[in-house]
């Protein structure tokens, strides 16, 4: 019961992050897999971090681009925040 728990917390604390990465405007820095074969023409990848990419876009709805161009999950980057992955 104590695992399904941690499980349960974990996946809702996963699928939070990646609701708010998915608000317009809100991120201009996201982290994607590295495994990500096409990106959308107006972002960019402006670093790597093990098994990440770090990616850059201006577009208040690259998010959603993303996600309809086959990445499995984009996760915010931003400063002073556990994803500090900004500067990879």
């Amino acid at each position: 019961m104590k695992h399904l728990l941690i499980l349960s917390a974990a996946l809702l604390a996963w699928l939070t992050i990646a609701a708010a990465a998915m608000v317009p405007g809100t991120i201009n820095t996201a982290v994607i897999p590295a495994t990500t074969r096409a990106l959308p023409d107006n972002v960019a990848i402006i670093g790597t971090r093990g098994p990440l990419l770090v990616v850059y876009s201006e577009d208040p709805n690259y998010v959603r681009n993303l996600y309809k161009s086959g990445v499995r999950f984009v996760l915010p980057a931003r400063k002073k925040t556990c994803l500090n992955l900004q500067n990879a």
